[in-house]
């Protein structure tokens, strides 16, 4: 381990200190707080809406804190839009994401396959994310506006907490490839639902399908993030992956490909 300075300013940023504590302070009240909104707004809207609901408030409060972050500090210094990672280094060509896009969901993909064949040869069942699962309960406007969320709004938080300030936070402590792994660890254990791990027996399979394929996937959205500077390629590879994934999921659920 060594100490490194922040990757792309050079040194230790206020911006990225300042939006990793209020990333931090934001879900750790929505975590305090959700019970009393949900108790507050369930009666005025259905299970369905009100998860909506709640899910966007969640990617809300991570967007909102990199943003007041950016506007709060080192504003003569750095742009907004490099400070929010929608600048790109002058190398870096788009032209180059679609080969990286298709390999990441191959990988992603098959891993995804390969290590539930696997498990069920050895008689366990895979694990779905529990968003998967809640999926399959919605009827097909509802799976529409949650598809939205799930390609859209998703992706931008995500990448925006995990690639933008994360990385970058944990850069200040550690080599690049240490970095990389985890961050995107943690990125891929943040998908699990943790009520499973006080399952009788330890649902050991849990941190096989999903947590190994999106770690993978999240290895590719780190080296796209380190080459380009930016978060504009890793979401896009981020909602791509998505949007089949949930392409793929109403075609098993509408239509039982796959079953």
């Amino acid at each position: 381990m060594r100490l490194n300075y922040d990757t792309f300013t050079g040194r230790r940023s206020a911006f990225v200190c300042t939006a990793f504590v209020l990333i931090l302070l934001t879900w750790a009240a929505y975590a305090v707080l959700s019970p009393q909104i949900m108790k507050a707004l369930s009666p005025h809207m259905g299970k369905n809406l009100l998860t909506a609901v709640m899910l966007l408030i969640q990617d809300g409060l991570v967007v909102a804190s990199v943003l007041i972050a950016a506007l709060c500090t080192e504003q003569k210094k750095h742009p907004l839009k490099e400070k929010l990672g929608l600048t790109m280094a002058p190398e870096y060509s788009l032209r180059f994401l679609f080969p990286v896009f298709v390999l990441a969901v191959a990988v992603t993909l098959g891993a995804q396959i390969g290590l539930s064949a696997l498990l069920k040869v050895f008689g366990r069942e895979p694990k779905e994310q529990a968003l998967v699962e809640f999926f399959r309960t919605l009827k097909p406007l509802a799976f529409f506006g949650f598809a939205l969320i799930t390609v859209i709004a998703a992706p931008i938080a995500e990448e925006l907490a995990f690639r933008h300030i994360l990385y970058r936070f944990v850069r200040v402590f550690l080599y690049r490839k240490e970095a990389s792994v985890v961050v995107s660890l943690i990125f891929a254990l943040f998908h699990l639902q943790l009520t499973r791990l006080s399952e009788k027996p330890f649902p050991w399979e849990i941190f096989v399908v999903p947590v190994i394929p999106l770690f993978l996937l999240a290895l590719f959205l780190q080296r796209q993030y380190e080459k380009s500077k930016s978060i504009i390629p890793s979401t896009l590879i981020h909602m791509g992956f998505n949007l089949i994934s949930v392409f793929l999921l109403i075609l098993e659920v509408y239509y039982h490909v796959g079953e």
